[in-house]
């Protein structure tokens, strides 16, 4: 067969899976990525962020990008650019683990999976923390658990933006309230990082997570979730010392050594995450999230018009429902190209409003879980 016959049958096989354009892909926190941002990507592919010497322009692209990052949570410009929230997770972790000495994590059981991964692959022992009615951490068993493991904790995680319900966990109150314990806070802001800082306007209590706060000392941040091409995230930290846990010795290499756990880094994710952040700008990210969070209104309320229960939301776009016969409901759905997703709350299934989700897309869906729901 020939390159373009094979081509071909890529697309043909592409074409079979769901689709973004066509408003198929109603669970993921991704989304179909803009042309300009894919022609970045592809023009610093063959770069390498892991080489600095050879490749100036791409590191000085992943420094501008975490710049930027890192003054919106309000930070001193230190990080780099992973691959995705489950890297910077790892990351942090390990960071967390080598500057604490630590061998413990304490978490809410609402944690992303990724957490559980990073302490299985560290080896670090994670302890969980339950949730109240309304899926907000318990804070004083979090505190009491962070005094029963005092000199083992490597870090606390709390998570801006859950991936069930999109809850911006209370750091703020985890702080006040036990801040005079020797501990150190992660924050998965995966999903939650790019649109909190955002919406304060719409929401003047969401809480405070960020390095305002002394005991937060790295944060995950995903551009990947509603915005660039896969893979693109961040991991900020808190101060230059941090980033010293990931500098390793590669004489091969005309640095001499690498920065992050991964070798090769392609310049293809600074790229497109540069474009992103200059092509948007402040106003503009802030202009799309509005957007995102006025479409998961109306979906909200197109639902709640069903008859069909909204579960508690927290102002960023994900919308969580409760049907009878959950996986049956899904199922069906699916069979109509109407891919949302489960989640670990009984009977729940989940749409994360992300560009491609329209009004359209909304009221189709809308109208096809109608019919599912009365059959």
């Amino acid at each position: 067969m020939s390159v373009e016959e094979l081509l071909e049958f890529l697309r043909r096989l592409r074409s079979e899976d769901p689709s973004y354009v066509r408003g198929e892909v109603l669970g993921s926190m991704t989304t179909e990525p803009l042309k300009h941002l894919l022609e970045a990507y592809n023009i610093f592919v063959n770069t390498n962020l892991n080489d600095p010497t050879l490749f100036r322009n791409t590191y000085r692209l992943e420094l501008e990008c975490v710049e930027w990052l890192s003054k919106l949570m309000y930070g001193g410009g230190y990080g780099l650019l992973t691959y995705g929230g489950t890297e910077s997770n790892l990351t942090a972790l390990y960071i967390l683990r080598e500057f604490s000495g630590g061998d413990t994590v304490i978490a809410p059981k609402t944690a992303h999976v990724s957490i559980k991964k990073a302490c299985r692959v560290l080896k670090l022992n994670l302890v969980e923390v339950g949730v109240d009615e309304d899926y907000i951490p318990d804070i004083e068993g979090l505190c009491s658990t962070i005094r029963r493991y005092e000199g083992r904790v490597a870090c606390v995680v709390m998570t801006a933006g859950t991936t069930d319900l999109g809850i911006v966990e209370p750091v703020d109150k985890l702080v006040s309230t036990c801040g005079d314990v020797n501990y150190v806070v992660h924050v998965d802001a995966a999903y939650g990082g790019l649109i909190t800082q955002f919406i304060n306007d719409l929401d003047p209590n969401i809480p405070v997570y960020d390095f305002r706060l002394s005991k937060v000392y790295t944060i995950t941040v995903d551009l990947h979730k509603i915005f660039t091409p896969i893979p693109c995230s961040a991991l900020l930290l808190r101060s230059k010392e941090l980033e010293e846990f990931i500098m390793f010795e590669a004489p091969y290499m005309p640095l001499g050594k690498q920065r992050s756990l991964l070798g090769t880094r392609t310049g293809g994710i600074a790229a497109t995450a540069w474009l992103a952040i200059k092509s948007l700008g402040y106003e503009g990210f802030k202009q799309l999230v509005h957007e995102l969070v006025k479409r998961a209104d109306y979906l909200s309320s197109r639902l709640v018009d069903l008859g069909v229960e909204v579960l508690r939301r927290h102002r960023l776009p994900i919308v969580t429902f409760r049907v009878s016969n959950a996986r049956d409901v899904m199922r069906r759905l699916w069979g109509l190209r109407m891919y949302l997703y489960p989640t670990s709350i009984p009977n729940t299934l989940r749409v994360v409003v992300g560009p491609h989700i329209t009004y359209e897309v909304i009221d189709r869906f809308v109208g096809v879980l109608a019919k599912v729901l009365n059959k």
